[in-house]
Order: C-alpha cells, then sequence, then structure tokens
C-alpha cells in the first residue's frame, strides 16, 4: 500500500490558471474557411459557434435513445446542445440546455440521464431527463447545488454512481465526491466527504467483473503533476490508494481511458509538451496488476500540440488533440505501439502548442460515428470507417452440393491462384472466420469471383440471432474476374457472442455445369 498522499497543491491551481489565461485569449479566434485537411476520415456534419449561440466550445458525449435514435452532446460556454446523428446525411440541432456561461463544462450520462457539470461558480450539476429527446424534449429535473463547482464527472454504470473531480466541497479545492443515481433523476450523496485527499483532474471508474479485481471499483485518476494515480473506491466511507505512477517529465497527467482488454491504460498529459517541449506524447502503462502498475510505453504523432481527450474502442485509440484535431490509432496488434491509421484537423491554422481546436472526441456510438467537440468551431460529426476498417481473413470452407479444389490460401490470398468449385444447378460455399471484437459497428465481406459460364451467386450473412442466413447481395458472374464488397445492417447480430465467430454463405446456380473461382475472400470490421 502507498503511504498517505499530500494535501491539496496549490501550485496546481497555479498551473490551471495559466490554462484559464490561455485558452480566454484565443477561445474566440476562429479558423478561416472550412478547409480541413484528413486522413480516411471524412467529414459529415459541422456546426460552428454562430450556429450554436455559444462564444466557445468544449466537451462532447454521446447518447442512444430507447427507439435506437444516437444523438451528439456538445458541450458550449452557455449551453449543452443535443444533435440527432442517427441520419448520417442529415445531422440536425434538436434540442440544448442552458447554463451559466464559462469555459469548462463535463457531460456523462446513465441511461437516459444526462448530467452536466461546471467549472462556473454556483452552476452545480445539472440532471437533464432525455427520456422523450426523439420528441425534441430535453428536460433539466432538477441541480445539485452542492458541490457548486465541479471540474469534470464520471460515471460508473455498474455501481451505479456518479463521481465528481475537483469539486469545490467544503474548504478543500479539489474534493472528488460520489453520488449514488440507481435512480438516474435523483442522485443522492454517499460515502467520504472526499473519495481521494488530494485534486483529481479527471477521471474514469469501473467495476471489474471477472479476474483479481472481481467485484472492485477502481478509480484511475489524472493526477496533476503527481502522475497516474488508482484507487480502489469499492467501500465509498474508505476509499484507499492502490497505486501512483510518476513518469518522466510529469507536466499535468490530465486523463485516460482502459483498452478493452483492461490491461492498458493510455493517458494524455497536458503541460509535457509547452513545459518540457516534447512533441505530443501518449502514455502506455500496464495496469493489469494494479498494485504494480507501471509506465511501459510511449508513442506520438511528432506533432507540437497539446494533447487532450482520449477515448478506446475494440483496440483503437482517438485522440482529441488541440491544434493537430482528432488522430486515431490501430492498438490491436501492437498495444504498446499503436500504429496512426487516420486524423482529422479541425485547426488547420496550425499544430503548435497552444489551447485552441479539439478539446474532446465521442467514438463510443455504436453505429461508428465519431464526434468531435472544438474550442473554435463547434461540433463536427466524422465518418471515420475507412480509418479504422479492419480486414479479417477466413479461416474455414465447406462445400454443399458442388466439387472443389482449394485451400485457404487459394480463396483468402491475393495472388494468382484461385479456389476452383464445379457443379450443375445449385450448390453453396459457407466460409467461417472469427471477429477481433464482439460487437463491431460494420461488417463487410469482400471477393473476388468468375466463371466461363452463366452463373448467378448470391452472397449471405449468417445473422447469429435468427440463426438463418440473410440476404445480402446477388449478381451475375461472367469470364472477367469481378470483385465486389457487401455490407450489412445490424452488425452485432453477425458476431457470435462469446466464440466472435462469422459465417458468410456464397451460393452459386447456373442453368448447366459450369465453374467458378473464387478468390481474394475476406471480411472487413470495424470497431
Amino acid at each position: 500500500m502507498e503511504p498517505a498522499v499530500a494535501p491539496y497543491r496549490k501550485d496546481s491551481t497555479i498551473m490551471r490558471t495559466i490554462f484559464l489565461l490561455s485558452l480566454s485569449a484565443v477561445a474566440l479566434t476562429s479558423v478561416a474557411g472550412n478547409e480541413f485537411t484528413s486522413s480516411k476520415v471524412k467529414l459529415l456534419a459541422h456546426f460552428n459557434l454562430a450556429s450554436l449561440g455559444a462564444k466557445s466550445g468544449n466537451t462532447c458525449w454521446g447518447y442512444v435513445s430507447k427507439s435506437g435514435k444516437e444523438y451528439a452532446l456538445m458541450g458550449c460556454s452557455n449551453k449543452t446542445v443535443v444533435f440527432d446523428v442517427s441520419n448520417w446525411n442529415d445531422c440536425k440541432k434538436v434540442a440544448e440546455v442552458p447554463h451559466s456561461e464559462g469555459l469548462w463544462s463535463d457531460i456523462k450520462i446513465y441511461k437516459d440521464t444526462m448530467y452536466v457539470s461546471s467549472e462556473t461558480s454556483g452552476t452545480g450539476i445539472q440532471v437533464v431527463d432525455l427520456s422523450k429527446i426523439d420528441s425534441g424534449q430535453a428536460t433539466l429535473v432538477k441541480t445539485i447545488t452542492t458541490p457548486g463547482r465541479s471540474h469534470t464527472i464520471a460515471v460508473d454504470p455498474d455501481g451505479p454512481f456518479l463521481y465528481t473531480c475537483g469539486s469545490n466541497e467544503g474548504v478543500s479545492k479539489g474534493a472528488t465526491c460520489c453520488f449514488d443515481i440507481k435512480d438516474p433523476n435523483d442522485p443522492k450523496r454517499v460515502g467520504a466527504p472526499t473519495m481521494t485527499p488530494v485534486y483529481q483532474h479527471e477521471s474514469q471508474v469501473v467495476t471489474y467483473k471477472s479476474g483479481k479485481y472481481k467485484g472492485k471499483t477502481v478509480f484511475f485518476g489524472g493526477g496533476e503533476g503527481r502522475g497516474l494515480e488508482i484507487w480502489d473506491v469499492t467501500d465509498k466511507n474508505k476509499p484507499t490508494l492502490i497505486r501512483r505512477v510518476a513518469y518522466p517529465f510529469v507536466g499535468y497527467c490530465h486523463q485516460g481511458w482502459l483498452d478493452q482488454t483492461m490491461k492498458y491504460f493510455y493517458v494524455n498529459d497536458e503541460f509535457d509538451e509547452s513545459t518540457n517541449s516534447i512533441a505530443t506524447r501518449t502514455l502506455v502503462f500496464d495496469v493489469s496488476d494494479l498494485e504494480k502498475a507501471d509506465l511501459v510505453s510511449t508513442y506520438t504523432t511528432s506533432k507540437l500540440s497539446i494533447d487532450h481527450n482520449l477515448y478506446t474502442r475494440n483496440g483503437f485509440n482517438f485522440h482529441a488533440n488541440y491544434t493537430s484535431g482528432l488522430w486515431i490509432f490501430d492498438a490491436n496488434d501492437t498495444p504498446m505501439e499503436p500504429k496512426l491509421c487516420g486524423f482529422f484537423d479541425t485547426y488547420p491554422a496550425d499544430d503548435k502548442a497552444h489551447f485552441d481546436g479539439a478539446w474532446s472526441n465521442y467514438p463510443l456510438l455504436p453505429s461508428g460515428v465519431v464526434l468531435i467537440s472544438d474550442i473554435n468551431e463547434g461540433l463536427f460529426v466524422v465518418d471515420a470507417t475507412e480509418a479504422t476498417k479492419t480486414p479479417v481473413k477466413a479461416s474455414a470452407a465447406a462445400a454443399t452440393g458442388i466439387k472443389g479444389t482449394w485451400t485457404m490460401a487459394t480463396i483468402g490470398e491475393s495472388d494468382d491462384e484461385a479456389g476452383e468449385f464445379s457443379g450443375s444447378g445449385t450448390g453453396s460455399v459457407v466460409l467461417d472466420a472469427k471477429a477481433k471484437w464482439a460487437s463491431p459497428s460494420k461488417v463487410g465481406f469482400e471477393l473476388k469471383a468468375s466463371s466461363g459460364e452463366s452463373v448467378g451467386a448470391t452472397v449471405e450473412f449468417y445473422n447469429w440471432k435468427t440463426k438463418k442466413f440473410e440476404q445480402a447481395k446477388s449478381m451475375k458472374l461472367d469470364s472477367s474476374s469481378t470483385e465486389f464488397s457487401v455490407s450489412a445492417d445490424k452488425a452485432a447480430n453477425l458476431v457470435e457472442s462469446g466464440t466472435k465467430n462469422m459465417k458468410i454463405k456464397v451460393t452459386l446456380k447456373g442453368s448447366g455445369a459450369w465453374k467458378v473461382s473464387l478468390d481474394k475472400a475476406r471480411w472487413t470490421i470495424n470497431p
């Protein structure tokens, strides 16, 4: 167990005051034009500050209504704005909830309730009912006035509990408060006066469902100039520090997020670029053993921009890096050395270390659409399908009603060989594969096929929910090689829970004897 921690550090207030002054000086600067540079990320919609009636933007989050519609929640200087982003071709503003003017706010969701915190004194935490948002209604149910100000909030849905960071509770300027939200619209304060005796900037709080820590609720906190801090908050009356991890060139340990395996925790340090002249740096901590958690790697964009909020989804890391915008890294195969796979620059003016541009992002909506909230430019809704598209090879094949000569290499590899099939009438080939994740946002399939005769081909995905193959695409084959791709709706039903198995059936039909070549068969999935 770590020794008792030091009291709240006044020098952290100084650092945050520097941030406040810098942001105040530049928050209203606008980018001329809308020429946003990008790689493998497509702009779907953009709502600038003028259209939102706000001076500046801050955080963002997402929400899915009971009907399945997806919403973006954008924090602004004077309000929270709700957008319907279900139709990527017709994103639109549907509601707003005003609050006191200020630079900072934070937003989290539990069930159909939105919680909004602000650092503006006296604003407290707004409790907003979104259960009727499909009809354009966002209802302010109540405002928690104690604490009167909080920097950020976090929700552990398995508690369920709401946690605050940087609250002005009593005489403390950095309390971490806890609320029971079993009744989402009526949070009840519980536990110790503060979960942590020192200021935490942001947090992720999770309850472990398996393994060594099953049943434990763990608070991962950004510990300012101290480093990453890990707290056991299972007993709300007796929270304890499990581990504090300092690291080289600590500037201001800001925020982080667990990967899907809960082995790695990715962290951004908000001041290491401006204070230590380090290029944008993400810190990778191995937290598989919480008592021995340690820094194991770092990676960089090689830009000078300051990194802010990051989130992970199915092995991809999504970074909001202020002046260089959204950066996406693939950590599936190399979790300690993620590979850059796409970006969208919301602030094309420069990539320097100042507080402009992308504040946060939200990549966790079921459809895979990504939200970016920008201090100067408002809300961006982007499609990262191309950046995160992940190929999966077929692992097995079985023919029914037809003869064939093939190996998985000849069917699946992009080479001069193909799988050969022959028959008369109708036959089929069933291909199997294993997805990387149990919950992809999109599933597609690609195939190259040809035939010297007139043969019809139908491709069907296997739906594990209905236990049936369902038609996706039909076509006529000829002697020229036809490369085609198909995509399916309701991607979650196309991956078997637990095993992560996927199946495709290719049905071939001709009026007489025929031969067909199949090649380059593979699935594509997105997180």
